[in-house]
């Protein structure tokens, strides 16, 4: 599934996030790659994509410590990158948007910038 996207600047909290020992391994895991500390945040149109891709994931990152939540993770691709979207599964989580955990800092990488138009190849 290939879905558009436009990059917008996060709460940048992720990278904190990305810094837990057990959040890094679980992505390692199931992703195959170590995440880059941050995330690249995409707003969609489509806000019915995220709840397919809450139907179709096949990865989930189980949260071991108390004030953090799990996620369903799902394989994706930009320009060949290998990269993973993220989808915390807390309550009023904005539907139209998608974090992307990658390997490599995806803005430097693909040389983008808030605004920029990016397309995700989704493995679902």
């Amino acid at each position: 599934m290939k879905v558009e996207g436009k990059v917008v600047k996060g709460i940048e909290e992720s990278g904190k996030f990305l810094s837990i020992p057990w959040v890094t391994e679980q992505i390692e895991e199931k992703l195959f790659f170590p995440p880059f500390m941050g995330t690249l945040n995409l707003l969609i149109d489509d806000v019915e994509v995220q709840r397919k891709l809450k139907e179709c994931a096949r990865e989930r990152l189980v949260s071991r410590q108390d004030g953090f939540c799990d996620a369903l993770m799902v394989k994706a691709k930009i320009n060949d990158i290998a990269c993973g979207i993220v989808i915390p599964l807390v309550e009023n989580y904005p539907e139209n948007v998608l974090e992307i955990v990658a390997p490599v800092k995806l803005k430097e990488s693909l040389n983008i910038d808030d605004g920029d138009i990016v397309v995700l190849d989704i493995d679902i």
